[in-house]
């Protein structure tokens, strides 16, 4: 019994020294878990993707699960805790993520159909929109008036928002508007405008277009009064650590062959996917480079 318990006490030293035995090198997550950040209703948003998700399960031979992600921060926080595998994010979602630590690589974008040169192929705006009837046209008519934005963490429906009436006005949006509040999403803030719950919304480009094409807004319902610089389109991501080989199989699902996904990419007025980088993103994440 002596001799057993020392062969088992040796066992157990040797595997004890092999730490690099005991960890898995990587990470291949069954489900895959995939985060939408809300850049409209979540129910909708999740009808409009399925395409996309069948084909990644179809690729990746196993499920997908959809995680609920009602803000930003929700799909930051699951990047943060290793909890979501894939994302898309806002370019100033993905630039606080990885002020804060998040281990992911921004590998896909949408290209837009709407745009005729390369430079602007993968790029939107923040919109300035008032109801037409208000005869505004410029945002200092706009002080001590209501205003919405969608999230803290959007990039054009708070934070470059943000930045536009501060170097305009002289004075930060909380002291130059009468109330903000926050929809959560950008078709929210587009209703809230519409139904004169707030005076001004700043929102993006391509879900305005999208109410447009939709009928949703009547073209002459809102007025625009001013437009941000171009924006690079939303980066899908990936966690650092997931397995060489399923990263690849997810890459070729976005940026191989996107047949299958012809009817989505067509609702949505995107021409495909095109590569993306953390270089994209760099203006934006100089934002954040000495967060407070």
């Amino acid at each position: 019994m002596k001799n057993i318990l020392s062969c088992l006490t040796l066992a157990c030293g040797l595997l004890a020294s092999l730490p690099a035995c005991a960890a898995p090198a990587c990470d291949d997550p069954r489900p895959l878990r995939f985060a939408l950040t809300p850049f409209k209703n979540p129910a909708a948003q999740l009808v409009q993707y399925q395409p996309l998700i069948r084909q990644l399960e179809k690729a990746l031979e196993r499920r997908v699960e959809v995680i609920p992600s009602p803000s930003y921060s929700t799909a930051i926080e699951g990047l943060l805790g290793e909890s979501i595998d894939l994302a898309e994010l806002g370019p100033a979602s993905y630039a606080i993520a990885v002020s804060r630590g998040a281990r992911i690589t921004p590998f896909a974008t949408f290209s837009s159909v709407n745009r005729s040169s390369p430079e602007t192929a993968a790029s939107y705006h923040s919109l300035l929109l008032v109801r037409r009837e208000r005869g505004i046209d410029k945002l200092e008519q706009l002080r001590g008036s209501t205003l919405g934005l969608t999230d803290p963490a959007s990039t054009s429906g708070a934070i470059l928002p943000r930045q536009a009436i501060a170097r305009q006005t002289g004075m930060p949006a909380e002291a130059y508007f009468k109330r903000i509040t926050f929809s959560g999403s950008h078709d929210r803030s587009i209703e809230a405008v519409q139904k004169g719950l707030v005076d001004a919304v700043f929102v993006a480009s391509s879900v305005f277009d999208e109410a447009l094409r939709q009928g949703k807004v009547k073209p002459d319902e809102l007025q625009l009064i001013w437009q941000s610089p171009p924006i690079p389109y939303d980066p899908f991501v990936l966690r650092d650590r997931l397995c060489p080989a399923l990263v690849a199989k997810i890459r070729q699902v976005f940026l191989g062959d996107t047949t299958p996904l012809a009817g989505m990419l067509q609702e949505l007025k995107a021409r495909g996917f095109v590569p993306a980088s953390d270089e994209h993103y760099r203006e934006i994440r100089n934002l954040f480079a000495n967060p407070r």
